[in-house]
């Protein structure tokens, strides 16, 4: 078991104060805004996060732009927000998620997915040459999965929970994943 270091940000922007030198495995609480989620990038591009929990997190808009241009707004994972991180094998998404913009995880490691319920648009190659991803989870409430969301991903199983599965966009998926659906699904 990877050892794990658990933070709670009471108010956004402050992260950088409250932690020096995360283990593997990072559990954020509280509130995070574009300084906070630049200073954990940080970590994962180094290499010494592989493993982020947000599952008790409320993204808000405020603070530096967290990779190039990019800041954040409330209750969105952004544009770019892990694109490149290619060691970040684990995320947990908070449950306030609205939507996951476009190339937030490409070219991470990330093995497997969990798209929040809350979740209602994925945007473009979101989750894009991610050459470990072999499971995806998609959320009760997605009702858009834009161009290429899993494009060049070894995707394998897919559990879409909609009632009303998301039309597809060209280029969805590039492997040839078994997809399950719930009996009441149209």
């Amino acid at each position: 078991l990877l050892a794990l270091t658990e933070v709670h940000v009471e108010k956004a922007g402050t992260l950088s104060s409250l932690l020096t030198s995360p283990d593997a495995e990072l559990k954020v609480t509280g509130v995070i805004n574009g300084s906070d989620i630049k200073y954990i990038r940080q970590f994962v591009a180094a290499e010494k996060v592989t493993s982020l929990d947000w599952s008790g997190v409320s993204i808000v808009a405020g603070g530096e732009a967290y990779y190039e241009s990019f800041t954040t707004s409330a209750d969105v994972v952004g544009e770019k927000m892990f694109t490149e991180c290619s060691k970040l094998q684990k995320m947990v998404l908070p449950a306030t998620v609205a939507a996951i913009q476009s190339n937030a995880f490409s070219k991470t490691g990330l093995t497997s997915i969990d798209i929040p319920n809350s979740v209602r648009t994925v945007g473009e190659d979101a989750f894009a040459y991610c050459n470990s991803l072999a499971t995806v989870v998609i959320g009760a409430k997605v009702s858009k999965l834009s161009k290429g969301t899993f494009y060049s991903s070894p995707v394998k199983k897919v559990y879409s929970k909609p009632i009303t599965p998301p039309a597809p966009e060209s280029y969805l998926f590039s492997s040839k994943p078994t997809i399950y659906v719930y009996s009441e699904a149209l």
